[in-house]
């Protein structure tokens, strides 16, 4: 009777030991791993996961965060590297200062404000970031940027860029970055294409120059993005250029066209015939705000894919739309963010077929409030007063992430 209850109690001390050795070990694992959910987030969305998320920041585990972070790379978002600030831009802001643009109509302009933007805490956006008025030169911001796209599901960033030297008026030239991109971009497994910018005197001929340019500066980089083995160039406002004159430059650089494949931006259906004659490979929309054009009416997607059939018609998804911050006149433009349905309203909308091509307006273009990238709420005064996510500061990562692989 004694033996047998002995061999019971220690038993009871082995399964007690066992569990508690378990225990330990479990927590053990979760520590190292840094992870702050529950269950597979590849394909999920909760409410619980739009508070800051720890893991985006402390990943001790990379191949196990690229394992349960899967992204399609047929969706591609659009990427702005042009901010600046102090500690990294000799003692300056870019863009984050960006100026109001004074309304067309001068017998206007005294209606709407026309002082300047004064960062950190005034910046030009109806949004707040949560990495706050960051610089694009920060490594650790590059970082933190890549593991959020990773995170959204996109796989590919098109990269807003001027040739070597030149910027936008509110920033510097940032082509010397695009190596540090690459380079994170490949550390989280995403690739990165081109967006052409308007840059000062741009013609066919020298887009096609740049364009080679890119492909021999970055073309055997592990990151950079190919479309049926050529690199993909986004050409912003390429309806400033004639129709002859894209044909006449391409029709006489062969080479380029096996080599790239060019991406022109429409406004309307009947724009797709003119890139057809152009010589353009496909059309793209880019605005976010729905009916602001008739290609960027998500109505109208399935029905321009049809009239664009000889090329591909790559529509632009986006969140909302609101630039009153730079332009105080454009208010008739502002599309709500619904609370997150107007951007599923823009998935729905989008023509059949798992692998298209679709792009997302945008990551981070906080001039015009397209982007996804986390925001936070902020009240500086009653006259600086920023929008804000319904869900927390995440809300717009984890939904991308959601519509994509949903939809």
């Amino acid at each position: 009777m004694w033996q047998v209850y002995t061999r019971r109690r220690r038993i009871r001390w082995l399964a007690i030991g066992f569990i508690l050795i378990l225990i330990v070990w479990c927590f053990i694992l979760y520590k190292s791993l840094n992870i702050t959910y529950e269950k597979d987030i590849s394909h999920s969305h909760s409410s619980s996961l739009t508070s800051v998320s720890s893991f985006l920041y402390e990943i001790d585990n990379l191949d196990l965060f690229i394992k349960q972070t899967p992204v399609k790379y047929n969706y591609h978002i659009f990427y702005y590297p042009w901010y600046g600030n102090p500690e990294y831009d000799a003692g300056q802001y870019f863009h984050w200062n960006h100026r109001r643009l004074a309304h067309w109509n001068r017998e206007k302009v005294s209606n709407y404000p026309q002082n300047p933007h004064e960062p950190p805490d005034d910046i030009g956006s109806n949004f707040y970031p949560l990495l706050g008025p960051y610089s694009s030169r920060s490594p650790t911001i590059l970082d933190k940027h890549m593991r959020m796209i990773r995170m959204s599901g996109a796989g590919t960033l098109s990269v807003s860029w001027y040739p070597p030297g030149m910027a936008d008026d509110a920033g510097h030239p940032w082509n010397d970055l695009m190596p540090l991109l690459l380079d994170t971009a490949e550390k989280y497994k995403l690739k990165i294409c081109f967006h052409i910018e308007p840059y000062q005197n741009r013609t066919a001929d020298n887009v096609i120059y740049w364009s080679d340019y890119i492909l021999r500066q970055y073309g055997s980089h592990s990151a950079f993005y190919r479309y049926k083995e050529k690199g993909f160039f986004y050409i912003y406002d390429s309806y400033r250029i004639s129709a002859d004159e894209w044909y006449q430059k391409f029709l006489s650089n062969n080479k380029i066209k096996q080599q790239a494949f060019f991406v022109g931006l429409i406004l309307k259906s009947n724009d797709c015939q003119q890139l057809v004659s152009s010589g353009f490979d496909a059309a793209y929309s880019y605005f976010a705000a729905n009916g602001f054009t008739e290609a960027s009416t998500s109505q109208r997607w399935s029905s321009i894919v049809g009239i664009c059939k000889s090329i591909p018609f790559i529509p632009s998804i986006g969140p909302g739309y609101i630039d009153t911050n730079i332009r105080p006149w454009n208010g008739e433009t502002t599309r709500s963010r619904q609370n997150g349905n107007y951007y599923k309203q823009m998935f729905k909308d989008l023509p059949k077929g798992n692998d298209k091509i679709v792009t997302i307006t945008s990551f981070n273009e906080w001039h015009e409030g397209t982007q996804i990238e986390p925001a936070i709420e902020k009240n500086v005064s009653k006259n600086i007063i920023y929008e804000s996510y319904h869900q927390g500061p995440f809300t717009y990562i984890y939904l991308t992430r959601e519509l994509i692989f949903t939809t």
